[in-house]
């Protein structure tokens, strides 16, 4: 087959059929109601290294099974009927931390044991080449998949300020969303002193992310804060605020620095 026959069959495979009748949108990730994301699309936890990024992540991922009518600390992951499968990959965790993780994820969703439509995997000592490859053949023989986890996106890349490389990554997830028609919940560190995800990975998935949302660690109110920093498909929520009580964490209001200093003037 010529380079110009295979073009050709590509570009009719591209074009507009009025035929064809999508089907409706699938929203199944919403914070307070709002939607975060859907199917064929990807959204990006960034933070701070250390700021409490993995136990929303634990949170978000829990949220799928959970009853149908509850969330958790207003998260929730709605999984279409013929596809309940959430898959979990870690590329930066210890092994400890790894299990430490899961048992969070396990204690979110008040569960004893792992629920059977659950994978997680720990890739730490693979090359981001490897993982990408292993990813995609998860996604191969698990078509029932539909969210996708990835703790984080660095390990995907050598050099995350390599233009080349990091558009070739984009364009990666981008294919890999809508081929596999999975929602992408990726996880990336925030650059120091700046505030902004890291390099040019953080510019493309930035750009292209259905949302990405900011955790925050306030040394002053104790919280870990969940914001949103880009919806495209509906309005901001509220932070949302968590802590830490005797190992057990639990949902609190909002609180910024400027309240609590204005509760010590009052106090004196």
């Amino acid at each position: 087959m010529t380079n110009d026959l295979i073009l050709t069959e590509l570009l009719q495979s591209r074009k507009y059929n009025p035929l064809t009748k999508p089907e409706a949108e699938q929203v199944i990730f919403t914070v307070q109601g709002k939607v975060v994301a859907t199917l064929e699309n990807y959204c990006v936890i960034s933070g701070l290294p250390k700021a409490g990024k993995s136990s929303f992540v634990s949170a978000i991922a829990a949220s799928a099974f959970v009853p149908a009518f509850s969330d958790v600390f207003g998260m929730k992951l709605l999984l279409p009927k013929q596809r309940q499968k959430v898959a979990y990959f870690d590329t930066e965790s210890s092994q400890y931390d790894f299990y430490r993780q899961i048992e969070r994820i396990k204690h979110f969703a008040d569960k004893r044991t792992l629920p059977e439509n659950f994978d997680g995997f720990s890739m730490r000592e693979d090359m981001p080449g490897r993982i990408r490859k292993l990813i995609e053949q998860y996604l191969i023989e698990n078509l029932d998949c539909a969210v996708l986890i990835v703790d984080g996106l660095l390990d995907l890349c050598l050099n995350y300020n390599d233009e080349t490389e990091t558009r070739l990554l984009t364009n990666w997830f981008k294919r890999l969303t809508k081929q596999y028609n999975i929602l992408l919940i990726g996880v990336l560190h925030l650059g120091k002193g700046q505030g902004e995800t890291l390099g040019h990975l953080g510019s493309n998935t930035d750009r292209w992310a259905q949302s990405t949302l900011i955790v925050e660690k306030n040394k002053e109110t104790k919280q870990l804060v969940l914001k949103p920093k880009y919806l495209r498909s509906s309005d901001d929520f509220e932070p949302v605020a968590i802590m830490n009580f005797d190992g057990r964490w639990q949902q609190v209001p909002y609180l910024q620095s400027e309240q609590i200093v204005v509760s010590k003037k009052t106090k004196k």
